[in-house]
């Protein structure tokens, strides 16, 4: 889950960059973002295999998954801004979700 913070910084860190190169950063850290998610999204997925997480909590965590997901697939055919509003809103959601699973 680091990664998609630390990523996200740094994109932010290069917006006096040229657009090129931010797009060209954003697009070559991708592929760990969406790995860090897919770890988190595993690890919440087995930690709320308990049911002790809120119906509310599991929703968002879905969505913000979700949300990811084409960004993924097919990160060419995104803008920058789309991807660093759903890597951050999916750091946020997943990170806050497994610290109220407890992982």
């Amino acid at each position: 889950m680091r990664v998609l913070l630390f990523v996200a910084a740094a994109m932010l860190a290069l917006a006096g960059c040229q657009t090129t190169s931010i797009d060209s950063a954003i697009q070559k850290n991708l592929p760990q973002v969406c790995s860090a998610a897919t770890t988190a999204h595993v690890a919440f997925i087995a930690a709320s295999a308990a049911g002790t997480i809120s119906e509310k909590t599991v929703r968002k965590e879905s969505a913000a998954w979700s949300a990811l997901q084409p960004i993924c697939a097919n990160p060419s055919g995104q803008t920058t801004s789309t991807i660093l509003v759903a890597a951050a809103a999916a750091y946020a959601t997943i990170t806050i979700a497994l610290r109220e699973a407890g992982g």
